[in-house]
């Protein structure tokens, strides 16, 4: 009698384990789901990085003739990141590529909500911009930083807290990583300058743009040399621009 007892806990015990498995097994299957499920409806929101048009409307911009095409947020991310690819292995410092990579993609979705802030500022002068003035950069980087959390909250929990995490970082400019990234974010603006206007500026316009470009490039002596190239052959273009 105990040894049939015996044997029927243990049928009961393998039984009641094979629930739970099956249980756990559904359980992860369901997670997972929810998981692409939010991954799915995030891939739909950054949609709006594709449509987010850089310069218009600025300070400058506005009286320049318009553009056959004005560039996307996302536009500006791809080629970035084409800059941090290429940069990577000529810099004195070690780079870990794929996190800079990462903050790349990510440094400029809060934009979602909190719009293209333009450095310019209201008068196109370092007195009015966020890129020089302390207080207007707390106020930004406030804007911005409540914009990210609503923004990565649409993941799960964990995708949220690491992506949101490394916006943070690039945001604080702690690690090489984040520096090189805001270097090249800041040369690859000028880049698009040039070749939208070909020299053809306010000369206000030229002086901020190139204080604006090179004020980041000397964290390393490549993204310094690419920074000059790029200013000098803006200075020799430079054509004054009247309205």
């Amino acid at each position: 009698m105990d040894v049939l007892l015996t044997t029927e806990s243990k049928n009961i015990v393998i039984h009641n384990a094979m629930i739970l498995t099956n249980f756990a097994v559904l359980l992860k299957q369901k997670m997972d789901n929810n998981k692409i499920i939010k991954i799915l409806e995030f891939a739909k929101e950054l949609e709006k990085l594709k449509k987010l048009e850089r310069f218009k409307g600025q300070v400058y911009w506005r009286d320049y003739p318009k553009p056959h095409h004005y560039e996307s947020v996302a536009d500006h991310t791809w080629r970035l990141g084409m800059l941090v690819m290429l940069m990577a292995d000529r810099l004195s410092s070690k780079l870990n590529l794929e996190k800079a990579l990462k903050m790349t993609l990510i440094h400029d979705i809060p934009e979602i909500e909190a719009g293209d802030g333009s450095p310019l500022g209201e008068e196109g002068t370092v007195e009015t911009s966020y890129a020089f003035d302390k207080e207007r950069a707390v106020v930004r980087h406030e804007e911005e930083e409540k914009a990210a959390g609503k923004v990565f909250s649409m993941l799960q929990k964990e995708d949220y807290e690491y992506y949101y995490n490394l916006w943070l970082e690039y945001e604080n400019q702690g690690c090489i990583e984040a520096k090189v990234v805001k270097a090249l974010d800041r040369i690859e603006a000028l880049i698009q300058v040039l070749q939208y206007r070909d020299g053809n500026l306010f000369e206000n316009h030229l002086e901020f743009t190139l204080k604006y470009a090179l004020k980041d490039s000397g964290i390393d002596p490549a993204i310094a040399e690419l920074a000059n190239k790029v200013a000098d052959e803006m200075r020799k273009k430079y054509n004054k621009f009247e309205k």
